[in-house]
């Protein structure tokens, strides 16, 4: 069996020597490295597609499974204020003599406690009693032990139930016949002797329309007691009962949650979107692109110097050969490595080494120093350069200033001083971290200019508590603020605006108020404004167009000894005020504040 080994390894090695150098490596190339990998590659975006529908059903299921919670829990909340409150179970437990009473009570118990009775459509309160004075209608009716919602309630034992219902009577103020319903006994006093209910109807209408508005990454189906509720995807019926899970749902599904609120068993089932590959490469192109790179450019580079390394040493050698010259002994330029070839040209090598290390070490310091010269000569250039231009502009508004001081237009004069410092703080980047007083006067000059530009429509005032001026802040930060506020705030709006810069002491923390009587913002753009703030980071800062206000963030958080943290309060219409606060470190921050407080 050797002989035969011996003859087929023969046959190979005396068919691979007849293949050039080239075309083995391009072999070895495409059946050891790039099939191997676009194997592995196309395993690792499979994994991943399946890795990002997994992680986007988990949220879409989570996010349902949040708002379902929350919305039951808020009429689980209304039906334990209902039922600890006095007032509503004394009026339930009266023997009213006449309808004129009962409704003189009623007016003044509705009147009294309207904010109790009033949900903002989202919830409908009905309280029931075993009260044969109590006139049905409002938000009080007499109990019929034989519905069927209350049925349930005795058959489950418990005092607060959660269940689904279809009321066919109307007998609801709910706009449609499906309901959800969170029941509860009001028996907080134990020596009433009369039965009293009290049941929160969701409203169905509103809780599905929310849960389509909530534009889950997935089709979500909602379950109660063996119904399906609601859906995302399904055209809704409000006229027509719940009708039970169908079992294809369960075959379906990929996902479920399961929830158990007041006795109700809840299942949210998910069911995975067919993935746009468009939108999945335009997610994932930066690994798309580094897989690719690593595929094909990385090993083609990797292969294209392996065939340099073998051709051009051995081509290389023999023209170095046919070099030497006058005593000269010139040495391979690109030997390199251990390898047969190396061993190959090992005993030239050695035999011009000393001469040609010195050779190429004298050219290397010449170039060295040549190269070291130019750059330098370069950076002087360039240094030069960017002194003369700011120069250049701040003359030139000197030159403006006093040509208007000639003409005795000192106004004029006085503003292009101001728009000068402003300029050069701008300009001038020796520093970045400044005295709060330093920046409060580069704020006021800027306030100064806005009000030259707005007249009578502008209006400011600036605040500081004595011991606060030496607080070290990042340079034009607060100025930013400040300009916004002005610009988005008090600029756009048709009257007169006042802009306040208020900077006190809280406790160990320092709070910068920058406040303006602009035309404000909605509760959720100052929401979105003040998460930015507070998350401010490098990467927010790439490809946006206005980054001011997170720019002075970022060097806000980045230079403080202790923690940052930004507050943004207002009202649309009325005006904005963005919070600063700035907290005392463990050992920096306190000294820095201390010194502050002692140099104010």
């Amino acid at each position: 069996m050797d002989f035969p080994k011996r003859v087929s390894d023969h046959w190979v090695i005396a068919r691979l020597n007849d293949i050039p150098i080239g075309r083995k490596l391009v072999g070895l190339f495409l059946f050891c490295v790039l099939i191997p990998l676009l194997i592995t590659d196309t395993f690792v975006l499979w994994m991943l597609a399946r890795y990002q529908k997994d992680s986007v059903r988990h949220d879409a299921l989570n996010a349902a499974a949040y708002y379902l919670t929350s919305t039951i829990e808020d009429a689980a909340g209304t039906a334990q204020n209902l039922y600890l409150n006095k007032p509503i179970n004394h009026f339930l437990d009266t023997d009213f003599q006449t309808p004129l009473d009962y409704y003189n009570d009623y007016r003044r118990l509705t009147d009294s406690l309207y904010a109790n009775f009033r949900q903002g459509g989202r919830l409908a309160v009905t309280m029931y009693a075993e009260n044969g004075s109590i006139l049905n209608g409002g938000y009080f009716h007499r109990l019929d032990r034989q519905q069927a919602w209350y049925q349930a309630l005795e058959q489950s034992g418990q005092n607060v139930l959660l269940l689904t219902n279809y009321d066919d009577n109307h007998t609801v103020s709910v706009t449609n016949l499906r309901q959800i319903s969170v029941v509860r006994r009001m028996n907080y006093d134990l020596r009433s002797t009369v039965e009293k209910v009290v049941k929160i109807d969701i409203s169905y209408s509103r809780m599905e329309q929310d849960f389509r508005a909530a534009n889950y990454d997935a089709d979500l189906y909602v379950c109660m007691n063996g119904l399906l509720v609601c859906s995302n995807v399904l055209p809704s019926d409000w006229s027509a009962p719940f009708a039970a899970i169908p079992p294809s749902l369960v075959q379906k599904s990929r996902g479920i949650k399961t929830l158990n609120l007041y006795g109700c068993d809840m299942e949210i089932y998910a069911i995975d979107r067919s993935m746009d590959m468009g939108h999945f490469f335009r997610q994932n192109w930066s690994l798309l692109l580094l897989l690719s790179l690593l595929n094909l450019l990385l090993p083609s580079v990797f292969i294209f110097w392996i065939n340099r390394s073998f051709i051009e040493r051995l081509r290389a050698l023999t023209a170095t050969v046919r070099r030497a010259d006058n005593g000269t002994m010139p040495l391979l330029e690109q030997v390199q490595g251990q390898d047969e070839i190396g061993m190959l040209m090992g005993t030239y090598n050695e035999m011009a080494r000393h001469m040609n290390q010195l050779i190429e070490t004298v050219y290397k310091v010449r170039l060295r120093e040549q190269e070291t010269d130019l750059a330098r000569q370069q950076a002087e250039l360039l240094a030069l350069r960017s002194q003369i231009n700011p120069h250049f502009l701040f003359n030139l508004l000197e030159s403006i200033r006093m040509q208007s001081l000639l003409r005795e237009e000192k106004k004029t004069a006085e503003m292009i001083g101001m728009l000068a410092y402003i300029e050069r703080q701008y300009v001038d980047w020796g520093a970045d971290v400044i005295p709060l007083r330093e920046e409060l006067r580069c704020a006021e000059t800027y306030l100064q200019l806005q009000r030259y530009r707005l007249g009578d429509r502008f209006s400011y005032r600036i605040d500081v508590q004595p011991g606060c001026g030496e607080l070290q802040i990042p340079k034009l930060s607060l100025l930013t603020f400040v300009e916004n506020a002005c610009l988005h705030g008090v600029a756009k709006k048709g009257n007169h605006g006042w802009i306040f810069v208020r900077v006190r002491r809280q406790g160990d923390a320092a709070l910068l108020e920058v406040e303006d009587t602009g035309i404000g913002m909605t509760e959720g753009q100052q929401r979105e404004m003040q998460e930015e703030m507070n998350r401010a980071s490098i990467e927010m800062l790439k490809g946006r167009h206005h980054v001011g206000v997170i720019n002075a963030c970022l060097r806000l958080k980045r230079t403080a000894s202790g923690s940052v943290r930004f507050t943004v309060e207002g009202e649309e219409g009325i005006g904005t005020t963005i919070t600063i606060i700035l907290e005392e470190g463990d050992t920096d921050g306190k000294q820095q504040l201390s010194e502050s407080t002692a140099g104010g």
